[in-house]
């Protein structure tokens, strides 16, 4: 058995221990939101120790080596059909890993033999490599294989101390650790724990496992030479050499006793059985005695010998013919013989055989075995053919519909009669998910909104224009949006007659048109005119001149002031921002002029002589920039002569012309003479591709283009063709790079078309929606001649709205609010419903399809979409992939794609990691003066803590395809040419074609630099694919002495203790002062936990304020200041004491008396006091970030008066004024934006957030930095953060700092390669559901039928996935069978009874199939009988939330068995940790629904087997692709009977017993047959705890909230991570929310209306963003008092559902408004909840009694009782949510 963990030394056992207790491993999709396409190593010890246990492959009973092997490579194909690139790994000194925990002894060879097998079987795999086998860990091979290539992370076991050791020691090697206890598979997602490294740590002790003793071979030589004469060509294989070795050699070494002998022969005629029998008729019972005792020791005795074989001498001592070893021994089958040697009978043709083997055994062992072989069978042996297996008797139910039935024409199924309900009611919706207030009947009027809701409406709006001024520069509030007018088209304007004739009134006045056109051309006939436009020009021109000469004197006056600065850098920025802010009417008449001052300031500045002298370079680069810039402006001959000069001395060629052509100007200052060395051209052009990349002209191939306010590019203007053109267009360009127009553009052009046509902009986060329909608010406006409900814009996500959605043209929305609106039934009824009027549909950040949760959301979207789309993103791996998986989806629609792919960054990034100083005392901020210069290594003081990072050198290994994500700015492809010259030699030199000096000319551009690196990558490439090239030391020589330094002196060097990570926050503050010293803020703080983001932010707020109060407390000045202060405070009161008595004085005496007017002007004559602005308790400017120039003090009030009701914890607020921030999901939305907003001023300087701010949003930089690692920290999400830095217009080159990662992470995250975006299966139960929703409601609208034609008629099930067009086909037809038998569909395809409730859950899918049968079988009628109007059973209540506990939201608890943390943690808790088991009813309807389930697509693989793949055998391992064929196959059944033939089940899972009858979904997924597509989450179906779960219970983290509503408990015993808490509670509650609305739904059927009404749900967080949102500023409320307003809307929405309401509702307008207010009547009569609702009986069928669900018996109250129970569940748990959060 498996080494126990007791034979760790008690250091080494503490030491793992230690580590696995300090883990907090993250589950995350490996495919798109970690690895991508990155190689990982799968620890192969692991890979056994966990697929064969898995998999049930039968090692007890006998020994199924080929369904171990399949097992193993079905999990290595399942990850390769992912995307996944791994390679293998094996440790000879720990073979024994792969023995699971508690194997007996007597099965350990099985797992042996099963590692060898495995580890050569793996090595054959074509064209390249996956297995690698070392010594140990700690071997020299291994640490070379990591060198050459290092994997992305290393996937191990944790089950065992013994294998948490490896783990240990990879962690410590700076690798990430995955578990692949806890993998699990999506249709295209490989999810699995992650852990990241902890730094270097104590090493282990040597306590490797013993190795256990394997079979001597003293007598090898005798058998070689025999080897060439029993192996002759074609006669034997790989499998029967070593059979014949192994058995030679224990036969050898053994007394050959008859006993032995028979064994022998029993294992020859195995191997001829082998040879000949067909896969699926080698299936045998469990009978007789387990492969155990001393009547098969030879056969244990002969496997050790085989491992010896396999492991050492195959391919070396011993010659390879086929390779078959793979399956060189069947346990059952060898069994089997056993049983029935002494009466087996064989054919003569297999006995021969047998004889043929045995001769060669007695040739290489001496022992004559032939006196022991079976007799002859007479006849001849018969051939095996294909056997069809009979499809199980199944039918199913019967369905028609005239549009789904074209899909179904394929799938030929047997139907029985139907038998359905007495009745069945058809799904009506009544109420909004959001308040029960607001039924969407539309008889109904709408009451206009109340007082408090337009003022929130008012309110929001305001704050939208600010923010829209924000984002587009303007000052205070002011915008200046373009004012649309509709365009017709000429044809439109004068409409031809329908008859064809001429209208007349036309012709007139075109005839009258043409005489005046002949007239105009007469000179006489318009002198006047003439006149009058010839004294306009005049008098423009005098104006011209006369701004002309204001200009100039203005200027001539700003320059006096300039030349009295004595400091040249101060002189250098003033007159750049005297320049930058010139207005548009001066701009043209000095722009020049003062940009040859700078010019003179710069050529100052290089003769001064003070400044380092290497910045010199630095301030060239700036001339050589300031000079190509005035050239571009207009000339003077003075500005010429001395431009000339410049560029002369400078090596750039500018063609001036005569200089007599130009005007001439007098210069208002005197130039310096010019002493800048004069250079050659090949100096010049080493010299800019060293320095001036960051200035060079970007554009590629732009002219001007009457479409936008830009010179566009080639590919831009390709994109505004296809838009023009009305065809679909998918763009892939970095950002900065100039997608934003795209979006507009489309916008603009159906603002223009007229007033009817609608575009939908999605966004992934609530975040970018804000921000899209601000910039819509600041770009465009338009009239609707008195139509009060339009608008250009909406927005519209589940928590709020913004105008109508019904009523705008550009709506701005989320993926699931689409999804609902292009669902709804009521959207599409009519030619001018919705959804027919949508004209185009923009997908931002597209590559979010590839998301784990929302993904699928994307992928049905871009399938239903019923218009041209425009998909926008910057990070797609497979871009080549997913525009043919698009095109397709397109192409069925009748649109054509268009694909457009840039590359360039309009700003070049940078990258550097951050060697952070010892800790000094900070002491507050001083004035930093430097000259602009753009990066980090400029700055003598703290450049040297930058360590710049080459994007070459930061490649790890030797993969071609990272050079294709590797970007060069010029600099670097003149370093990279340089140490390839300085180290290629004769055989690797670069082509001399690439030489810079030949194939670049000054001035150099931005394009000739993007044509120079595609050729230098080519060249290197070639480089990367041969292992001799100089590769490496070109790299070394890249990366430098100073990264060599960082990596020595990173903490990895000395080990420190287990729980100590790098915590960032200790340096974070240094870092942000090096940032400021450099001018390298404003700058992005990445970290990708929330917690720790705030963390960050109070390191930074905490030493500001510590080190401020220290010197308040020390400082003589500030004591003096406070002094002043206080006397100028009672100089005010003296004052305003005497204004007050003179008021009071005698009033009738005339020279005594004051009049309050004479007071007012004698305190008004006073001098203003610069103490009046003086705050002492205000930040002061030495100890803050902030920018105080970006704004005014009274705009800053402004934006944080906001704030005033948001319930913003004080010190985030403090932050802002001290210029920091944090952003991340859970802070508040108005939070956000006032964060968003003041960093686009430039107020604040800092801003900590996660990687959802990354999306989009616009909140360019100077500098992005990623602080603490993170395994979200992947290859997107670095590419998605860093695309902030460097702003569009600001900076010519962006930032990026890696701070407190250790130096590989580093270079793994900058040279990983972005994932290939792969979809989900989008044809799930719940959207089939809504699909004929959707259908019914528009009685088989064309519309909707383009909608299911778009999904049915996909070539591939999912993006990345294959094709599979039937398997889609049959998947439908059973999914519709599954909801005709749970009651949800009619024959006819009408949506029946609770389909609503399901429609409305469709996110839960398929806990939401459970819940309804719980519902359906009259589980929660009978629980909640007790439950009445006066009587709340909290018992009753606390069983429904545990029932749900385990349907929804749920967590595993892996750590269930860990006795130390249940005794540490569990029982010491306030929580219950693991939640209790279901109660036994509910368990029993769930398990019966999943059988039911089972039996249904059970019967779907049946079929589809029987119909498809009837002629196609499952005879093929799934990696490797070998094929298990008998090379003659013979009939065996007659000699050894097996087991049926599986028809569902995979044959090879079949071998160890398992027939067609399965226990669980999961169990049938898993060992299907191969060419069935059976993905687990497409069934609507969640395995039940703890049967169906391996035994793990589920967290009862919901419920232990519920009961103690202890956060903290939650995050300490439950083990939540602290930011996701609220995430994970606010869920649930939109859970409580659907059901209670959904219910109320079904008992009110009395309005006909659908699933628009599922747009407005809202949980209890929403709930509380709403309340605040409408909190009116000028109340002065406490936060107990917004707490107890969010609990009193609670309470009116639980009396209005559940009936105690006695007013008839007032209704709002369908779901136009969420703002507007319907006050409920309490003096009306009548509810329709407490109403009986009226059943609908379907007209298309008769009905039985067989199939009558429980909730139908009887009267409708148990329902309302239902209805309460969970309305009152509801109630108190978002009163409890609100409690605690608000």
């Amino acid at each position: 058995m498996t080494p126990p963990d007791t034979s760790w030394s008690k250091a080494s056992r503490s030491r793992l221990q230690g580590w696995r207790a300090s883990l907090n491993p993250l589950t995350v999709d490996i495919v798109g939101d970690f690895a991508g396409k990155e190689v990982f190593a799968i620890h192969g010890e692991a890979l056994i120790g966990h697929c064969i246990p898995a998999a049930g492959v039968d090692y007890e009973h006998g020994f199924q080596l080929l369904h171990a092997v399949h097992a193993a490579e079905s999990i290595l194909s399942k990850l390769k059909e992912r995307g996944c690139n791994f390679h293998i790994v094996w440790f000879d000194s720990q073979k024994d890993l792969c023995i699971p925990f508690g194997t007996p002894k007597r099965n350990v060879y099985k797992y042996i033999l099963t590692r060898a097998v495995l580890i050569q079987h793996l090595a054959r795999q074509s064209p390249i490599c996956v297995s690698h086998r070392f010594e140990a860990v700690d071997c020299d091979d291994f640490r070379r294989y990591l060198l050459c290539s290092p994997p992305y992370f290393f996937m191990c076991s944790d089950s065992t101390l013994a294998h948490l050791s490896i783990g240990y020691r990879m962690s410590s090697l700076g690798y990430c650790v995955a578990f692949i206890d806890e993998i699990s598979f999506g249709s295209s997602k490989v999810n699995i724990s992650v852990v990241t490294p902890a730094g270097k740590m104590p090493p282990l002790e040597q306590d490797q496992p013993i190795a256990y003793e394997e079979v001597s071979d003293g007598i090898l030589k005798k058998q070689l030479q025999f080897q060439q004469e029993i192996c002759r060509p074609g006669d034997l294989t790989c499998r029967d050499v070593v059979t014949l070795h192994a058995l030679s050699r224990v036969l050898i070494d053994n007394t050959a006793t008859d006993s032995k002998r028979q064994a022998a022969v029993c294992i020859l005629i195995q191997v001829v059985m082998l040879r000949h029998c067909r896969l699926s008729q080698r299936s045998f019972s469990r009978k007789g005695h387990p492969l155990k005792g001393d009547s098969h020791t030879i056969f244990e005795e002969f496997c050790q010998a085989a491992t010896a074989i396999i492991d050492r001498e195959i391919g070396g001592k011993i010659t390879m013919p086929k390779w078959d070893v793979f399956d060189m021994v069947d346990g059952r089958l060898y069994l089997k013989i056993c049983t029935a040697a002494s009466n087996l009978r064989l054919p003569e043709m297999l006995r021969a055989e047998v004889s043929r083997l045995a001769e060669s055994l007695e040739v290489l062992s001496g022992v004559n075995v032939s006196d022991l072989l079976p007799g002859c069978l007479p006849g001849v042996a018969q051939k095996a053919t294909e056997q069809s297996v009979n499809q199980t008797d199944f039918a199913v139910l019967a369905f028609s519909h005239p549009i789904v039935d074209l899909y179904l024409k394929h799938v030929q199924l047997e139907t029985e009669e139907d038998s359905e309900l007495p009745y069945s009611q058809i799904f009506q919706e009544l109420t909004h998910w959001h308040n029960a207030k607001k039924p969407v009947d539309p008889k109904h009027v709408p009451k206009p909104p109340g007082f408090f809701a337009r003022r929130r409406n008012q309110k929001f709006m305001a704050d939208t224009i600010s923010y829209s001024a924000s984002l587009t520069g303007a000052s205070g509030k002011n915008i200046d949006p373009e004012i649309i007018v509709v365009h017709k088209s000429a044809y439109e304007k004068t409409p031809k007659p329908a008859d064809g004739s001429t209208d007349w009134k036309l012709a007139l006045r075109q005839q009258a048109s043409a005489k005046n056109r002949k007239k105009t051309s007469k000179g006489g006939l318009v002198n006047g005119k003439q006149k009058a436009l010839e004294a306009a020009e005049a008098t423009r021109t005098a104006k011209d001149e006369g701004k002309t000469l204001a200009a100039v004197g203005s200027w001539r006056d700003r320059l006096r002031e300039f030349e009295n600065e004595m400091s040249l850098i101060k002189r250098f920025l003033k007159a750049e921002k005297y320049l930058s802010n010139l207005s548009s009417t001066h701009r043209s008449s000095v722009n020049t002029e003062i940009s040859l001052y700078i010019c003179h300031i710069l050529t100052l500045l290089r003769r001064s002589g003070k400044l380092p002298k290497q910045n010199i370079p630095y301030i060239e680069a700036i001339l050589w920039s300031k000079v190509l810039e005035t050239n571009s402006l207009p000339l003077t001959r003075e500005t010429a002569s001395q431009l000339r000069l410049l560029s002369d001395n400078m090596g750039i060629p500018l063609d001036f012309g005569p200089l007599s052509s130009l005007p001439k100007r007098q210069l208002q200052f005197t130039m310096t003479g010019i002493e800048l060395k004069t250079t050659t051209d090949s100096e010049a052009v080493n010299f800019q591709l060293e320095f001036c990349g960051p200035y060079m002209e970007r554009s590629f191939d732009s002219t001007p283009d009457h479409r936008v306010p830009f010179h566009p590019d080639a590919w831009q203007r390709k994109v505004l063709d296809a838009i023009d053109a009305d065809k679909s267009l998918f763009v892939v360009a970095p950002t900065s790079a100039g997608k934003t127009f795209i979006s507009f553009y489309a916008m603009k052009k159906v603002l223009m078309a007229n007033d009817d046509d609608i575009i939908v902009y999605v966004a992934p986060t609530k975040a970018l929606v804000n921000q899209i329909a601000a910039e819509v608010q600041a770009r465009f406006s338009k009239s609707y001649h008195g139509q009060e409900a339009r608008s250009v814009w909406a927005i519209h996500t589940r928590d709020y709205r913004v105008n109508s959605p019904q009523g705008c043209q550009v709506l701005v929305t989320v993926p699931h609010i689409l999804q609902i609106m292009l669902l709804a039934p009521s959207n599409a009824k009519t030619p001018n419903s919705w959804s027919r009027k949508v004209k185009r549909i923009i997908f931002d950040e597209v590559h979010c399809i590839g998301q784990s949760e929302d993904g699928v959301i994307w992928e049905q979207l871009l399938l239903l979409a019923p218009c041209p789309i425009i998909a926008l993103s910057a990070t797609v791996g497979n871009p080549l992939e997913f525009r043919k998986w698009l095109e397709g989806t397109q192409t069925v629609k009748g649109f054509e794609l268009e694909m457009v792919i840039h590359g360039s960054r309009y700003s070049d990034l940078r990258k550097y990691i951050y060697e952070a100083p010892p800790g000094s005392g900070f002491k507050g901020l001083g004035p930093v003066e430097r000259l602009p210069f753009p990066d980090l290594e400029s700055d003598v003081g703290v450049s040297h803590r930058f360590v710049f990072v080459h994007p070459i050198g930061a490649l790890i290994g030797r993969n071609p395809d990272t050079l294709n994500d590797a970007s060069l700015e010029p600099r670097d492809c003149l370093s990279l040419w340089e140490c390839a010259t300085k180290y290629g030699g004769d055989r690797y030199q670069f082509s001399s074609s690439l030489d810079p000096k030949q194939i670049l000319s000054s001035p150099v551009k931005k394009s000739d630099i993007a044509r120079w690196e595609v050729s230098i990558k080519k060249e290197l490439r070639n480089w990367m694919v041969d292992p001799e090239s100089p590769f490496e030391a070109v790299q070394e020589e890249l990366r430098g002495e100073r990264y060599k330094n960082v990596v020595l002196a990173h903490p990895q060097q000395k080990p420190v203790t287990i729980f100590e990570r790098q915590k960032p926050e200790k340096t974070i503050f240094q870092l942000a002062l090096d940032l400021r010293s450099c001018g390298a803020l404003p700058g992005i703080f990445f970290n990708y936990d929330r917690v720790g983001c705030e963390v960050l932010l109070n390191t930074v707020l905490k030493t500001l304020k510590l080190a401020e109060a220290n010197y308040k407390s020390t400082s003589t000045e500030w004591e003096g200041k406070i002094a002043g202060f206080e006397n100028w405070k009672k100089a005010r009161s003296k004052t305003q004491v005497k204004a007050k008595t003179l008021l009071r004085g005698r009033q009738g005496k005339d020279d005594e008396g004051m009049s309050k007017l004479d007071v007012v002007r004698e305190i008004s004559s006073q001098e203003d006091s610069p103490w009046d602005s003086f705050d002492p308790n205000a930040p002061l400017s030495q100890f803050s970030f902030a920018d105080t120039t970006k704004i005014s003090k009274g705009e800053l009030e402004e934006r944080l008066s906001t704030l005033k009701y948001q319930h913003i914890r004080p010190q985030f607020v403090e932050a802002l004024r001290r210029g920091l921030g944090v952003h991340h999901a859970g802070m508040n939305r108005q939070y956000r934006q006032v964060v968003e907003m003041l960093f686009r001023k430039g107020y604040l300087t800092i801003v900590v957030a996660t990687g959802t701010l990354a999306l989009g949003i616009n909140m360019p930089c100077k500098t992005v930095v990623f602080t603490g690692d993170s395994v979200f920290l992947t290859a997107l999400n670095y590419r998605q953060a860093s695309g902030r830095s460097g702003r569009r217009g600001f900076d010519v080159l962006g930032n990026v700092v890696f701070h407190g990662i250790p130096p590989k992470r580093a270079l793994e995250i900058m040279s990983a390669r972005l994932p290939d975006l792969r979809g989900q299966f989008p044809t799930s139960v719940t959207l089939v559901l809504r699909l004929f929703g959707l259908l019914h409601g528009t009685n088989n609208s064309e519309y909707a039928s383009k909608a299911v034609k778009s999904l049915l008629t996909q070539t591939r099930l999912y993006l990345g996935g294959p094709a599979a067009q039937m398997s889609i086909e049959h998947h439908l037809r059973f999914s519709i069978d599954y909801l005709r038998r749970q009651h949800l569909l009619s024959e006819d395809g009408t949506p029946l009874n609770f389909s609503g409730l399901i429609g409305h859950l469709y996110f839960t899918e398929n806990a939401v199939f459970a819940f309804h049968s719980l519902v359906k079988e009259g589980y929660f009628h009978r629980l909640c009988s007790s439950m009445s109007d006066t009587h709340e059973n909290p018992d009753v209540i606390l069983e429904i939330l545990l029932v749900l506990s385990h349907l929804f939201c749920r967590i595993p608890c892996h750590r269930y068995q860990q006795k130390s943390w249940l005794e540490n943690v569990v029982h010491r808790s306030p929580s219950l940790v693991l939640l209790p088991e279901l109660p036994r009813t509910a368990a029993q309807i769930l398990k019966e629904h999943n059988r039911a389930t089972l039996k249904i697509f059970q019967n779907y693989v049946s079929t589809y087997t029987s119909q498809h793949l009837s002629d196609t055998p499952d005879i093929q391992l799934p990696f490797t692709k070998h094929r298990i064929e008998p090379s003659e196959p013979c009939d065996t059944t007659s000699i050894l009977p097996p087991l049926k033939e599986t028809l569902v089940r995979s044959p090879f899972a079949a071998l160890s017993g398992f027939t067609d009858e399965f226990k669980t979904i999961g169990e049938l997924c898993n060992t299907v047959r191969a060419g069935v597509f059976l993905e687990e989450s497409a069934i609507p179906y969640i395995p039940i705890a703890p049967d169906e779960t391996n035994g793990v219970p589920w967290n009862a983290y919901i419920y232990d909230f519920f009961k103690h509503g202890d956060m903290s408990a939650l995050v300490r015993d439950n083990g939540i991570k602290e930011g996701d808490v609220w995430f994970r509670l606010k869920d649930f509650s939109l859970i409580l929310a659907t059901i209670v609305t959904s219910l109320a739904n079904f008992l009110n059927p009395d309005v006909d209306v659908d699933d628009a009404a599922m747009m407005d749900v809202q949980d209890a967080g929403d709930m509380m963003d709403e309340k605040r949102a409408g909190t009116d500023v000028n109340e002065d409320k406490t936060k107990a008092e917004a707490i107890s307003d969010g609990v009193a809307k609670l309470e009116t929405n639980k009396a209005a559902m559940s009936g105690k309401g006695k007013g008839k509702k007032a209704v709002a307008e369908s779901w136009d408004d969420e703002n507007s207010e319907s006050e409920v009547d309490d003096t009306d009569e009548g509810n329709a909840t407490s109403s009986t609702p009226k059943m609908e009986r379907s007209s298309h069928t008769d009905y039985t009694k067989r199939s009558v669900p429980s909730w139908s018996q009887g009267s409708n109250e148990s329902l309302i009782k239902v209805h309460k129970a969970f309305a009152v569940l509801r109630e108190q748990f978002d009163e409890k949510f609100l409690k605690v959060w608000a």
